[in-house]
Order: C-alpha cells, then structure tokens, then sequence
C-alpha cells in the first residue's frame, strides 16, 4: 500500500502548486488492485515570510508519503522531495480526474509485457 499526498486549493476540488499549497489530501493507493481510497488531511502551515523557504513545509508535511500530486514545483523542491524517496507527479485539474488518469496509467504500466 502506498501513500499519495495531493497538494490541493483550499476548496479541496483542484490541485495546488506545491509550495503554496496549505492542504495535502492523502490517498492510500493499493498497487495489486489499483484501488484508492481517502485517508486523510494534512494542513501545512505558511507565514508567507520574505525570506522562508513554503516548500520545505509542504516537503515536510508529505513526508510519509511515497508519491506527491501537485499542479506545480519549483526546481530545488522537485530535487528534495526526490531525495526524500517521494515520486513527484506535476499535473493539472481536478483532483478527480488526475487520480483517473493516475489509475490508468498504472494500469497500462501493469499490462505492458516484456
């Protein structure tokens, strides 16, 4: 079972930029089945200080996931959310939708034969 973080606006319906993002939903997401199901909510504090760094707070607040969804990322989070082992998926809509086309694409993954 793996954990999916998707950073979201506050209305909880479309995704977020990473960085700015105040709300992680996460998803716990079977790979044998393809299944996902909520699990929780995470709130991600910002003080929106000149010289803070947001995406560490958001890096820490998915730091028990294993794949981040989010509208976009900056460079450097890209690179240390990667070296934290979370699989980063940079992505554009509904939180619906994108989790559709995640499970889609898994499953084209799982039947491709070598």
């Amino acid at each position: 079972m793996k954990k999916i973080g998707v950073a979201v606006k506050s209305n909880g319906k479309r995704l977020e930029h990473f960085g700015i993002c105040e709300y992680f939903v996460i998803y716990k997401y079977d790979e044998k089945s393809h299944n996902i199901e909520y699990d929780n909510v995470i709130f991600s504090s910002k003080d929106r200080r000149p010289d803070g760094e947001e995406w560490e707070k958001s890096a820490d607040a998915i730091k028990n996931c294993d794949i981040v969804i989010c509208e976009k990322m900056g460079m450097v989070a890209k690179a240390e959310v990667e070296k934290m082992g979370i699989k980063v998926i940079q992505e554009e809509g509904s939180v619906e939708a994108v989790l559709d086309e995640f499970i889609s694409r898994q499953n084209k993954r799982d039947n491709i034969k070598f």
